[in-house]
């Protein structure tokens, strides 16, 4: 199976540099419905079998502005981003100062971040669901050509999950409308391209 992930646009909470998880149903801003309509311009949705996308509104709304109306998109709850818990809609710089063992060196949110954000989801819980629908795909579609919109943490997540055995520093943060593509078997991965923007 060809698996192709793209991260939604941009949003609000993005441009402002908040904490925005799967409890938080943001649309794209005005610069996010843009960055998707450029890289949906240099973007074939043809060659895909089947669309998958996260239920929130601004991976949705990336969905189909890159799908141009030409492919149906199903809709999967386990593929929403990561949830933060009481940290959603919380500048970063505001808690990496009042809460720096919950992030990593580079910014991110890390592991220790749920000793102080109740409600949140471990990275393990993520990996879970999310590596629970892409199996899932692998043994329906062995041999179809799958796209699926969705979520930064999500996707880092994930990748982290099958190509380094969790360790999520080995990969970078996703960027908006970045397009990261993957040959997967039952028993065989391979990275085509990570987070490459059109």
């Amino acid at each position: 199976m060809k698996l192709t992930f793209i991260r939604h646009g941009q949003t609000d909470l993005n441009k402002d540099n908040r904490i925005q998880g799967g409890g938080i149903d943001q649309p794209l801003n005005e610069t996010g419905i843009n960055q998707a309509e450029v890289a949906a311009s240099h973007f074939d949705p043809q060659k895909y079998d089947l669309v998958f996308s996260s239920p929130l509104k601004r991976a949705k709304k990336t969905a189909e502005i890159f799908v141009k109306g030409q492919k149906q998109i199903y809709f999967d709850d386990r593929i929403k981003e990561m949830d933060f818990g009481e940290w959603d809609t919380l500048k970063v710089d505001e808690l990496i100062k009042e809460y720096p063992k919950g992030f990593n060196e580079d910014g991110y949110v890390a592991n220790g971040y749920l000793r102080y954000a109740p409600g949140g989801e471990s990275f393990e819980e993520v990996a879970s669901r999310g590596s629970e629908f892409i199996d899932e795909l692998i043994h329906k579609y062995p041999d179809k050509n799958i796209l699926v919109v969705c979520h930064g943490t999500l996707i880092k997540t994930l990748v982290a999950h099958y190509f380094s055995n969790g360790n999520l520093g080995v990969f970078e943060q996703v960027a908006n409308c970045a397009i990261s593509e993957f040959e997967m078997t039952e028993n065989f991965s391979k990275v085509i391209c990570y987070n490459q923007v059109l």
